[in-house]
């Protein structure tokens, strides 16, 4: 019965797994754009008709690695989160609005966007979890009350 009704902490390690995970993946699309440089990411995006690629390629380069180790290390896990999200709804709408959900065509999946939107929002919600910087940094500290 304890699978059917896992404990907090249980609950906490999964958030943290799936946390790591996605950071991970998040990580793994900004390194390999940054191994195959900067200017062939650029190409691409241009190709998709994304106006200024040069700024959008950067923004996604360092949005991917920055926010994808933050997400791995469990740091600023609800700011990280919403800037994921918000740079992944970004990147749906430049490129996927208007287009069927489900595609065979090359390139960006909308499907894997709003999967991707979703975990990111989920973090901005939800936190951490365990085994996480924010956890070792901010436990224990009382909330901020609001002074009028």
């Amino acid at each position: 019965m304890k699978f059917l009704f896992p404990s907090q902490t249980s609950s906490s390690r999964g958030i943290a797994f799936l946390r790591v995970v996605f950071g991970g993946l998040l990580l793994l699309h900004g390194v390999q754009k940054l191994l195959a440089g900067q200017p062939v990411f650029e190409a691409t995006i241009t190709a998709m008709g994304v106006q200024r690629a040069e700024l959008m390629s950067w923004l996604v380069i360092c949005g991917e690695n920055g926010l994808g180790a933050l997400l791995v290390l469990g740091a600023l896990t609800r700011v990280a989160g919403f800037l994921a999200a918000l740079m992944y709804a970004g990147i749906w709408f430049v490129t996927e609005a208007g287009k069927p959900l489900l595609s065979d065509r090359p390139g960006v999946n909308a499907e894997l966007l709003i999967l991707y939107i979703a975990l990111a929002l989920a973090f901005a919600f939800i936190g951490s979890g365990a085994a996480s910087l924010d956890r070792k940094l901010f436990a224990g500290k009382p909330a901020r009350k609001s002074g009028h």
